[in-house]
């Protein structure tokens, strides 16, 4: 296993993984068809297709890209060609954290790595429908993406309750606004990390794990941040899928945004446990959450129009993004458009629906 300390990566580059199901058009009932979808794909996109854990799911990986509006144009360039391609089959590609109906029909994807994910966890991993975002921000060396890694660990709560997108899971209302978190949470190797001082302290860790047949490389770590040497980014693993593309612009933009001002800011460490606090606080209540701050508890609201303000002050955000990401703030979180969707129709295919890429 390598994990290596970089120094030739890019500045400030972004990159996407985004995970979409598979359903059946007019049920909306879970479909194993990723292999159609990869065979029938315009040939250009293959290689920003990739499988995942369960045949109803596929993963877009998007280039690198300097600007988010280039890579946005992108998820829309391939969702549409997907779209095409689905159609035909009388399927719909959709996203949210959670699949909210029954989960019937999944199949995991025949493959070593997947069958050996299984076999380890067992029921942990049984109706493993849950989809993420992934945002891929580029660092020119290892120390800078350390400074990152660490200063992000206090905000994350923050992203969560921009995307939380799963309140309902296999027919049931979990209460919990993100509870793909909690799903993902009771895996041995997830959830929030500790802080590391140094490359050597993070290497150990990584070494040891591996040495003792723990990992087989770098991907199987799935904290909701962690640094990729092979790709040269810190990768935030820790929000629900979502299909609002205006939405996801600004979580890519408020990301790029706090990699750039944990290089010009003193890191303030929080405990543990409060961090897990804060954590469960966006889970719980998306963005009608709170968060303990070392000037006490506040609004999730409140801390994301602080963080606006402090990357639009120093020319992280420009006005615009600086006003989409408030407007964003001010509205409902998709959960609780979710819980006001099924409360007036008590549907949870109407919910299901929310998340269908049109």
């Amino acid at each position: 296993m390598k994990f290596e300390k970089f120094d030739d990566g890019n500045h400030f580059t972004i990159g996407v993984e985004l995970e979409l199901r598979i359903l059946d058009k007019y049920k909306l009932s879970l479909q194993n068809e990723y292999d159609y979808i990869f065979s029938n794909i315009n040939d250009k996109y293959k290689k920003n297709l990739a499988s995942e854990f369960l045949g109803s799911m596929v993963e877009i990986n998007t280039p690198i890209f300097h600007y988010e509006k280039d890579l946005i144009d992108f998820l829309k360039e391939i969702i549409s060609d997907m779209n095409g391609v689905v159609k035909k089959k009388n399927l719909n590609l959709q996203t949210s954290g959670t699949y909210a109906q029954e989960n019937s029909n999944t199949k995991v994807n025949s493959c070593d790595r997947y069958e050996k994910l299984y076999n380890e966890h067992q029921i942990l991993l049984d109706n493993f429908s849950i989809c993420g975002t992934h945002v891929h921000v580029g660092f020119e060396d290892f120390d800078k993406a350390l400074k990152a890694y660490n200063y992000s660990l206090y905000y994350l709560p923050l992203f969560v309750a921009l995307s939380a997108s799963s309140v309902f899971f296999n027919n049931t209302d979990s209460g919990i606004h993100s509870y793909r978190t909690k799903i993902f949470d009771r895996l041995p190797k997830a959830s929030i990390p500790d802080y590391f001082d140094s490359y050597d302290e993070m290497k150990a860790v990584y070494d040891l794990l591996y040495e003792n047949k723990v990992i087989n490389s770098t991907k199987d770590i799935w904290w909701d941040v962690r640094i990729q040497p092979h790709f040269r980014t810190l990768e935030f693993r820790v929000c629900d899928a979502v299909n609002d593309f205006d939405r996801l612009e600004v979580i890519i933009a408020l990301f790029k945004a706090i990699c750039q001002l944990s290089q010009i800011e003193e890191l303030t460490k929080m405990p543990m446990q409060v961090l897990k606090q804060n954590m469960w606080s966006a889970t719980r209540y998306s963005m009608s959450g709170s968060m303990i701050t070392k000037d006490g508890l506040i609004s999730i609201r409140e801390l994301l129009n602080n963080l606006i303000d402090k990357a639009y002050e120093k020319s992280f955000l420009s006005k615009e993004m600086s006003h989409r990401a408030k407007k964003i703030v001010l509205e409902k979180s998709i959960s609780e458009q979710m819980i006001e969707v099924y409360n007036r129709t008590e549907s949870l295919k109407e919910v299901e629906r929310l998340g269908v890429f049109e």
